[in-house]
């Protein structure tokens, strides 16, 4: 026999025959085939996970019987089964496309990182106990914006506002503790209460050209 020859030998004990399922618990699949009755293991080639009534493709081989592929599904679900760890890794770009629902679930914690992150949708809802954000410069654009809350702390450096009208309504009590307050009227400063009380430690300057008391 010449050197570069290899001999093929056949090996009888290897076959594949389709089957359909009839039991699945865990990761033990029960499958009816040709060869009658059979407990099979999910392949770890095989990420579709096979269904009550599927058919699937079984490999017989080194006495253990193996589900490899899910040749037809009983209904229109479908699951793909992983055993540990998974990472999809493309050098191009990568895209889920839902014509439904696509719903995201973790029980420890969903992370993402990118240079840009784009969300667009018509409504945006976030439930959370505890939110936080850090930036460096937010900016917000909004037509109407509505916040309920029972307490709000800020603390700023600055804060610059410019508006047409503000309009505020403090139900009991409203309390400012202001180094210095300067206030510059263009047209008319109007004061109305059942009782105003003004005091002064040093000296209370009222300048006009009329000043009309009573």
């Amino acid at each position: 026999m010449q050197a570069n020859i290899i001999s093929i030998h056949s090996v009888p004990d290897s076959k594949m025959v389709s089957g359909v399922v009839k039991s699945a618990a865990n990761d033990v699949f029960i499958v009816q085939s040709s060869e009658g009755l059979v407990t099979a293991s999910q392949a770890a080639s095989c990420l579709l996970r096979p269904e009550l009534d599927d058919k699937v493709l079984l490999s017989f081989i080194d006495n253990e019987i193996y589900v490899l592929a899910v040749l037809i599904k009983a209904n229109n679900k479908s699951k793909l089964s992983f055993k540990g760890d998974v990472v999809f890794d493309t050098q191009g770009e990568l895209s889920i496309n839902s014509v439904k629902k696509l719903t995201l679930n973790s029980s420890e914690k969903i992370s993402q990182s990118a240079p840009g992150i784009s969300a667009l949708s018509s409504e945006h809802t976030i439930h959370a106990d505890t939110f936080s954000a850090n930036c460096t410069n937010m900016s917000l654009h909004s037509e109407q914006v509505q916040a309920q809350v029972k307490e709000l702390h800020g603390m700023f450096e600055r804060v610059y506002q410019k508006a047409d009208q503000v309009i505020r309504w403090v139900e009991t009590i409203e309390t400012l503790n202001i180094g210095n307050w300067v206030q510059n009227v263009k047209h008319t400063l109007n004061s109305r209460a059942q009782n105003q009380i003004i005091t002064a430690k040093s000296d209370v300057k009222v300048d006009a050209q009329r000043i009309h008391m009573g």
